[in-house]
């Protein structure tokens, strides 16, 4: 054994870990400060009720733009330069938002941001399936499944007091100075462990095993309804029907809305030792998407009741699909060296999904005269359905060693 395999105990690796983590929780942090703040932002630089949903959607055009070449980026710098890049990306895009005085500025920032969200959803994954040993990459990505839903949170519970004491620009401001921390912690610790050994697994006869794409395609189709319903529409706009139909306030909207995502935290670990000891990654996938139909029947519901079993009951199923989604890529695609490429796939229509959500879902509430429940039935359930369909033909028994 190398002094450099000696010297990556598995502390260091979940150190290293600790790195792309803690970068994707900023990327979603810089994503979702804004949704708690619509309410402010849509008068102060000119936003409009159809057209504020573009400040989710500019964030994620470059995560679509950009997923195809994060994979090329991600194997000509390596690992490390592609993290500094993307905390770059999210400390400067948020320092020129927190100075935006129109809507043109604004978008743009977005943008810039988003280039960091377009890096991390391809590049995170990747480095776990190389830090992390196969034995216990279950738990590792069921830990990297929260890094959207922990950052969701974050952002929908301290922007509303930020904002509040020291003004919307302090959210931009301050997450401005987290990502240029995340940088420094990039640089001074980050390190690439040895490769690990390929496995028996992946090989049949001395032939490598080819990346299963139909499946692979499948799952990735499934994820996008998955972000166009749970990102695009429930994530960016929840605080604000909260508001609009329960009179809340906008800490105590941010609060609720933010319940599923609090309760993923501990949920997303679990479900991929649960997914790790029943040895299926498929099972989660068709256990979430079924759940999102029935509980998206009456998520906007105008009965109080209803909506905190929607907010509670629905952290199952999200834990399940990002758990299942993260942890069955690699075992797809069979060969390690082509785990960015599949997650580039994923990552490609993750993020359109949230373009077609945040983009759409506010018009199809505003052509039903903020009729919210309605507009969930019309636009959410039937992408749930479609993203069930596409888990079911996933030929997961077929490809797993």
């Amino acid at each position: 054994m190398s002094e450099k395999d000696q010297s990556f105990s598995m502390g260091r690796r979940w150190l290293v870990f600790s790195i792309v983590f803690i970068i994707g929780i900023l990327s979603a942090y810089s994503m979702f400060k804004a949704p708690p703040l619509f309410s402010t932002i849509i008068p102060e630089l000119g936003f409009t009720d159809e057209n504020i949903g573009w400040v989710m959607s500019m964030f994620s055009i470059i995560g679509v733009v950009l997923a195809f070449p994060a994979g090329a980026i991600l194997a000509k710098l390596g690992i490390k330069k592609s993290l500094v890049i993307t905390a770059a990306s999210l400390a400067i895009g948020s320092a020129i938002g927190a100075v935006a005085n129109d809507v043109p500025v604004l978008l743009a920032s977005r943008f810039i941001e988003g280039i960091g969200m377009g890096l991390i959803s391809v590049v995170g994954p990747a480095a776990i399936a190389t830090i992390i040993p196969r034995a216990k990459q279950g738990l590792a990505m069921g830990i990297w499944s929260v890094w959207f839903p922990a950052g969701t949170v974050l952002a929908f519970n301290t922007a509303p007091a930020l904002a509040a004491s020291l003004g919307w620009r302090s959210v931009w401001w301050v997450a401005a100075a987290l990502c240029l921390a995340a940088l420094v912690f990039a640089l001074v610790c980050y390190a690439q462990p040895p490769a690990e050994k390929v496995e028996e697994g992946h090989v049949a006869g001395g032939i490598t095993r080819k990346p299963d794409m139909f499946s692979i395609m499948m799952v990735a189709i499934a994820f996008m309804t998955w972000n166009a319903f749970n990102a695009g529409a429930i994530s960016s706009f929840y605080p604000t029907f909260l508001a609009d139909v329960h009179a809340m306030d906008p800490q105590t909207s941010g609060f609720v809305a933010s319940i599923t995502n609090l309760c993923v935290l501990a949920l997303g670990p679990i479900s991929g030792i649960v997914s790790d000891k029943l040895g299926t990654r498929k099972g989660l996938l068709v256990f979430a998407f079924v759940g999102a139909v029935v509980f998206l029947t009456f998520g906007f519901s105008d009965n109080l009741a209803l909506i905190y079993v929607f907010v509670i009951g629905f952290a199952f199923f999200s834990a399940s699909c990002a758990t299942g989604t993260f942890s069955i890529i690699p075992e797809l695609t069979h060969q390690p060296e082509k785990i960015g490429f599949s997650m580039a796939i994923v990552a490609f229509l993750q993020n359109l999904g949230i373009v077609i959500g945040s983009a759409v879902f506010p018009v199809v509430a505003a052509g039903l005269a903020w009729d919210w429940n309605t507009a969930s039935l019309a636009f959410c359930v039937p992408l749930a359905v479609v993203g069930l369909i596409c888990v079911i033909l996933v030929r997961e028994k077929a490809n797993r060693s």
